[in-house]
């Protein structure tokens, strides 16, 4: 019996958790076989045959996997492929920018995480992919979400899954022409509105698939092609972080009071394109042989201007050649009503003096991906069968950013006590929305009180290269405990080059200065000078109007074709030069060439009436890499460095099912893992200080580096399911997992000798362990029995709990860290809970998600080593789909109904840091399907 996921192509909406047999290109093309041709096809057009078929794939796999289906991906609604993710039991995702996304400024961290862990490892059609940002994750969210057909998460792989992630693995899946029975021709047109920005989106999408006849075989053809544009704005206010009060300052303070003494602003709005392309085509010229060749081709582009509004009152006006200043501080205003919570906590009051700076860094990221492969699988006998596989992966990531600053100093050396405009700032945390607002209305918005005392601005151009080619044969073993034996090799080589520039000037009546050493009482350049260089601020209804009301001053670019054309026009213009080329210290290059075998054995047998089954196996991998950088010596002089790593890993990996009953069973499953290290964590550009400063502990001198020496982080993988298949669309699962990890990377001092002298190098380093352990339940049911049109509807809900510990690299002397920490970006507790209609011709969704708090970094901001803190959020989203007629749907649907406030907090949700919005998402959309 053939199945056909045809729901990919249909105007259907449905959330489906299944589990599928493996990820590896053979069995990719596998299933493409099994879906050529013959008449006895389950053809599935809803959300019940959407579940039953999941149910199936789930509970005949032979491994733990979950998985979300297409039509859910491009209609849940979710915006990308990372938020689609996010409705899997023990997957979690960070948001940024109004999407599921990581910080521009860390795109080497991916946005999801797989129980906690950031190491998972990323696949397109089960074959390794990664982008050229400096990580080793593919870039998720610039992936057009109509493009694929389906994502699978493993979280306990076994030996013939590619290497490369301690917490598991994501597959993406694009479509086939064989997976549908004929012809497809299907086209969707879809508009969205985002309500804080104020502005439209849209994305167009087309599909052809089709299949002929050829002589006694048969070829198929399929182009895919997307083309999106998404808009978004970030509000973003911040009041800390807290610090204590001298005794007596404030009148009925209690005795550990603290204050803020960081009110500030974050006003980011931008836009995100993206263009996907994917082809196949396949060839069948007899039962026994297929081919398959596939392109796929992602573009992404990323638009961001970052408006910031800040104080100096905590820092000083010295600044050094990176825009770094240092600490100052600030007081309450003499007299000043405070009120504070039971910790100690002021909840409002009034500060001052405070003096400000306002900033812009805005930023343009354009990357891409082409991957291109070639697939053959042959079956030469009824028990034998062959895969060989070859593929090429190219990427490339491209990124200018930029630097403006407004001050309300006048000179070089002033503080918040000697600037003309010290301010009063009032602040009252107690309502729905936080507010904070100066008393001197009518300061911040005059041109004629600022100056431009700084400007900076950075490149990055890297690029990366794939070349893997793998072969694997499968025999099916006649009777017996041994089932069936499986093996199979791949080699890989891959480069990269890292390329990355950051250059900065302060601005003062001597001229442009690299080196910000301009004596103390000189004059700053006024803004009067340059009137064109400011324009108002803050966004409109920012922060539904809450604070700053009497307006403020953003810094402003000249005008140019995009963000390094503005930044050139604005460095002429203030007598500076950008870098417009890369130096020595700017580059790193890095080979990394694997050899990989594993094999499996399949059992199976019967013991007290119960069925067992499970496969056995081994993955033994080489890596041999080397990263090509430069020494820089004290007396000036530089020479070009290579440093070489070299390991082999073996990954045993064991899996176990016992059929219980004909609806009820259970699994367990071992395995190890490995994650490599981040590739510009990998780099090694060295740079020797002065040998002659000795640091008195150690008796050497410092020097810094990159570490290409790391070794891969480490995990031994446990987990046991249960799995209750009550109805043909409806099961009940669960599972306990338990994983130990050791390497985890932390900041650290490594010895390295060098022109004869030991020098303390300042580096990463392998320090840190940890556990992972947790459970999770999932469960899916449409409510069939219900009367009438109550037979429509359905549920879907899955939980997750997560506990973790590993040590904390910062917990050192005279600081207040903990020396145990769980796991960054990681929630203890997360749930989905997803209200299904189906009756007719319409379909519905309610979704909700919700996670509990968790570390967002260890090291908190302006915190002497206290960690920072994202507090719980939840988000509704809705949908709703008519089919107009049998080929055309309409849909509408929202994301982020509840508007929620996302918040971060130092230490103690008593002490928030940082609150943001984001857009409301409206989209109305029309698809067409013959």
């Amino acid at each position: 019996m053939k199945l056909h996921h045809r729901t990919s192509l249909l105007g259907v909406s449905a959330l489906a958790f299944a589990v599928a047999g493996g990820i590896a290109p053979a069995f990719a093309q596998q299933d493409g076989a099994s879906a050529a041709g013959g008449g006895d096809d389950i053809v599935v057009t809803g959300v019940r045959e959407s579940l039953r078929s999941a149910a199936a794939l789930k509970r005949n796999a032979d491994q733990i996997v979950d998985s979300v289906q297409a039509q859910d991906i491009g209609k849940l609604p979710d915006a990308n492929t990372t938020e689609a993710l996010q409705r899997i039991t023990g997957v979690q995702i960070q948001r940024r920018y109004g999407e599921g996304a990581t910080d521009f400024d860390h795109r080497t961290q991916p946005a999801i995480t797989v129980r906690g862990l950031t190491q998972v490892q990323n696949f397109l059609d089960g074959r390794a992919v990664y982008s050229a940002s400096g990580g080793r994750a593919f870039d998720l969210e610039g992936v057009p979400p109509e493009l694929l057909s389906g994502i699978d998460v493993y979280k306990n792989a076994p030996a013939n899954i590619i290497e490369g992630g301690v917490g598991g693995a994501v597959n993406l899946r694009t479509r086939k022409p064989f997976d549908s029975p004929g012809q497809v021709i299907s086209a969707t047109i879809r508009g969205n509105y985002y309500d804080r920005i104020d502005k439209p989106g849209y994305a167009v999408s087309g599909l052809y698939s089709n299949r002929f006849q050829a002589g006694e075989g048969e070829i198929g053809v399929l182009i895919n092609a997307v083309y999106s544009k998404s808009r978004y704005r970030q509000d973003g206010l911040l009041i800390g972080p807290f610090d204590t009060v001298a005794p007596g300052s404030i009148a009925g303070a209690p005795a550990n009071a603290q204050i803020p003494y960081g009110p500030e602003i974050y006003d980011d709005s931008g836009d995100r394109k993206r263009l996907g392309v994917a082809g196949a085509i396949q060839w069948k010229p007899s039962d026994a042989l297929l081919i398959t060749a596939q392109g796929q081709v992602t573009k992404y582009w990323f638009n961001r201007t970052g408006a910031y509004f800040y104080d100096l009152s905590n820092r000083s006006n010295v600044r050094d050649s990176n825009g770094n200043v240092t600490s100052y501080g600030t007081a309450p205003a003499p007299g000043a009503a405070f009120t504070f919570n039971s910790e100690g906590y002021a909840t409002s009051g009034t500060l001052s003096p405070i003096a400000f700076e306002t900033g812009r860094y805005d930023q343009q990221l354009w990357s891409a991906s082409k991957n291109f492969t070639l697939n053959a699988a042959w079956k030469p006998t009824d028990r034998l069968k062959v895969n060989l596989d070859a593929q090429y992966l190219t990427s490339y990531y491209n990124a200018d950013r930029n630097g403006h600053v407004l001050s309300l100093y006048t000179q070089s050396g002033q503080t918040s006590l000697t600037t003309p405009h010290p301010l009063t700032v009032d602040f009252d945390l107690r309502g729905k929305y936080p507010r904070w607002d100066v008393t001197e209305q009518g300061v911040l918005n005059n041109p004629a009180n600022y100056t431009t005392p700084y400007i900076a601005d950075s490149l990055q151009r890297n690029d990366a290269d794939t070349w893997a080619f793998a072969g694997d044969i499968e025999y099916d073993v006649d009777g017996g405990l041994l089932k069936k034996l499986r093996a199979g090799a791949r080699y890989a080589d891959n480069s990269i080059d890292l390329r990355g520039t950051w250059h900065a000037a302060c601005i003062t009546s001597l001229g442009a200065d690299p080196n910000c050493g301009a004596p103390a009482g000189t004059p700053l350049v006024p803004l009067s000078k340059n009137p064109q260089l400011s324009m108002p601020g803050p966004s409109k209804n920012w922060f539904d109007g809450n604070s700053v009301k009497g307006g403020i001053l953003y810094p402003a670019f000249p005008a140019g074709d995009g963000v390094w054309a503005q930044t050139k026009a604005l460095y002429a213009l203030l007598g500076a030069q950008t870098q417009d080329s890369f130096k020595p210290g700017d580059l790193n290059s890095q080979t990394e060439k694997t050899y990989t075998g594993w094999a499996i054995a399949d059992y199976g047998f019967e013991l007290g009436g119960i069925a067992f089954d499970g496969g056995v196996g081994v993955r033994v991998v080489k890596t041999k890499a080397t990263s090509i950088g430069t020494q820089f010596n004290n007396d000036g002089t530089s020479a070009p460095i290579s440093v070489s790593k070299e390991y082999t890993k073996a990954l045993p990996s064991f899996n176990l099912r016992a059929k219980l009953t004909d609806t009820f069973q259970m699994r367990f499953a071992y395995s190890k893992g490995l994650a490599r290290p981040n590739f510009d964590q990998l780099s090694t550009n060295l740079t020797l200080n002065n040998p002659n400063q000795i640091n008195p502990v150690t008796g050497h001198p410092s020097a810094s580096s990159g570490n290409p020496l790391l070794n891969p982080i480490r995990s031994d993988n446990f987990d046991v399911t249960a799995e209750w298949y009550f109805a043909p669309s409806g099961s009940l699962t669960g599972g306990l997992f338990y994983k130990k990890v050791n390497g985890f990377l932390a900041g650290g001092i490594v010895p390295g000798v060098y022109n004869g002298v030991t020098y303390d190098i300042s580096t990463q380093v392998n320090s840190g362990n940890g556990t992972v352990k947790g459970a999770e339940i999932g469960y899916n049911q449409f409510f069939d029995f219900l009367p009438g049109p109550l037979s429509g509807l359905g549920l879907q809900a899955n939980y997750t709990y997560v506990d973790s510990s590993v040590s904390n690299p910062f917990a050192v002397a005279g600081s207040n860290a903990p020396t145990q920490l769980p796991l960054e970006k990681l929630s203890k507790h997360s749930y989905n809970i997803v209200g299904l209609y189906e009756k007719g011709p319409v379909t519905a969704r309610v979704a909700w998600t919700w996670r509990s708090s968790y570390l967002d970094q260890t090291q908190g901001s302006g915190a002497n080593g206290i960690p920072q803190y994202a507090a719980p959020y939840a988000s509704l989203d809705a949908s709703v789909s008519v089919n107009l007629t049998k080929q055309v749907a309409i849909s509408a649907d929202v994301v982020n109904l509840n508007n929620r406030m996302n918040r971060i907090y130092i230490g103690t949700p008593a002490a928030p840091l940082r609150y943001e919005l984001n857009d409301r998402r409206f989209g109305l959309s029309l698809r067409a399907t013959y």
